[in-house]
């Protein structure tokens, strides 16, 4: 392929997930595709790449004064590198070695083997993975935007108020078994702003948001420390901007929820606490919400607490366990304060989570489809499971700037826009660039097969 070839490659894949995929994808300078499963940072090519990267490196083994000095002046290109990577390369961890991420991953490559192996007995796990990947997008068609007072201040706190909804099935018809719980925020003004539902889009965004946010502030360590105060100041003003900006609320829900239940102002701490919680619903296993302890005001939701546990859906997990969660306290520490949430949540401690996590990971390869891909997927469910001992069910090894470099998380390479595929970790998932220019090629087309397939389907 040619680099123009690569390029063009390159932002079908981005088009396809920030259109269908089951992550976010804010960014418009990278992103994850799920169906590829391949990060890319388009905004770069190699060249640029190679000279951000070995000026990074010369910090890191040289305390000169002029490198230093040079790390000054390229603080900006570094820390939207590094930021944008942490950001791309967790919605990868939570797709790869979280337990809610490896079964999508089945469904993925059950639907890609079901299509290569061209047995139509099986074409139905195809309608199963696009029906999953759709309920990971549960917030793009069920948020409600309202009008308001426009003169009301973007950073004046918001009001909340809880609720919970049905989806609509294939046919149109509402599903009382698919229900989803929701949040109404409001202005000072009691003045409704949005209906936000706890889709997959709030926890994952949770995460990647957190670990942003960690590299754009470990980021300033390189700065005097009058300049350092100064970005600070204006990261700390871009936080509160965004956590009340009504367009980035889809992504920022599980922030607001945790941060009202536990009563802390610390966005920072909120950010950290909600990105740990998310991690562990992401992780929680199915036989464990049956256990779940609904606070007394989920009881206005009424047999849709029943149908919201029988679907294991990790938004009202998350829901349930930041309202049975104890006021924030600086003298404990959050992982006390997630045990503690789950005791009162019915639940069992972080450890015994931990191991039936591991044990369902592992009971997830029966449900296999075999093919010509089926090696690709065993890796990442492999690499996956020893990433969630090394990361943690909760998330306590988070990515950052120096753990890149020194992690034993294993992550994939990222591809750059030219179609420049380069590992930014010394443990690497084990691909090449012509398997990576292989893969890419092949998943175009099979993933375009497939959507064909869909349309075609019909009641």
């Amino acid at each position: 392929m040619t680099v123009e070839n690569h390029r063009e490659a390159i932002q079908k894949l981005n088009q396809k997930a920030r259109r269908s995929g089951i992550f976010a994808n804010l960014e418009t300078i990278g992103s994850y595709d799920d169906f590829s499963q391949i990060v890319c940072i388009d905004y770069l090519d190699k060249p640029g790449f190679l000279q951000l990267i070995n000026g990074f490196k010369s910090y890191k083994t040289n305390d000169s004064f002029e490198t230093n000095k040079a790390l000054q002046k390229n603080y900006e290109l570094n820390t939207k590198f590094y930021s944008t990577c942490v950001h791309e390369l967790t919605h990868w961890l939570d797709h790869t070695s979280t337990l809610w991420g490896q079964k999508q991953l089945i469904y993925i490559y059950n639907a890609i083997n079901a299509w290569t192996n061209q047995k139509e007995k099986d074409f139905y796990r195809i309608s199963i993975a696009h029906s999953e990947r759709l309920r990971a997008r549960l917030a793009v068609y069920y948020t409600e935007e309202y009008a308001t007072n426009n003169e009301t201040k973007v950073v004046e706190p918001w009001q909340y108020e809880y609720g919970s909804g049905v989806e609509f099935g294939i046919d149109g018809k509402v599903r009382e078994d698919r229900p989803f719980v929701y949040t109404v925020f409001k202005n000072v003004n009691d003045e409704r702003i949005i209906r936000v539902p706890f889709s997959m889009f709030a926890l994952t965004e949770a995460n990647a948001t957190y670990a942003e946010l960690r590299v754009k502030v470990q980021a300033t360590s390189v700065l005097e420390e009058s300049q350092r105060l100064v970005e600070l100041n204006d990261l700390d003003k871009t936080i509160v901007e965004d956590l009340y900006n009504s367009k980035l609320a889809i992504y920022s829900v599980a922030t607001h929820c945790l941060a009202n239940s536990i009563k802390t102002s610390n966005y920072l701490v909120a950010y950290e606490l909600s990105s740990m919680l998310s991690t562990l619903c992401l992780n929680l296993p199915n036989s464990l919400y049956q256990s779940l302890k609904a606070p007394p005001e989920f009881e206005v939701f009424g047999n849709r607490i029943q149908s919201l546990k029988d679907i294991a859906d990790p938004g009202f997990a998350f829901f349930t366990i930041a309202k049975n969660a104890p006021q924030y306290d600086s003298n404990i520490s959050h992982k006390q304060l997630l045990e503690e949430a789950l005791h009162n949540s019915g639940l069992p401690d972080l450890k015994t989570i931990q191991q039936s996590v591991l044990i369902e990971m592992d009971q997830l390869k029966s449900n296999i489809v075999n093919g010509i891909h089926v090696d690709k997927l065993k890796l990442l469910l492999s690499v996956g499971k020893e990433n969630v001992v090394q990361r943690g069910i909760w998330g306590e090894n988070y990515l950052s700037v120096e753990n890149l470099y020194q992690s034993q998380i294993t992550l994939p390479p990222i591809v750059l826009g030219d179609g420049y595929s380069t590992p930014i970790s010394p443990k690497m998932l084990p691909i090449n660039q012509e398997f990576i220019d292989m893969w890419i090629d092949q998943i175009i087309d099979i993933e375009g097969s497939i959507e064909q397939f869909i349309r075609a389907c019909r009641l």
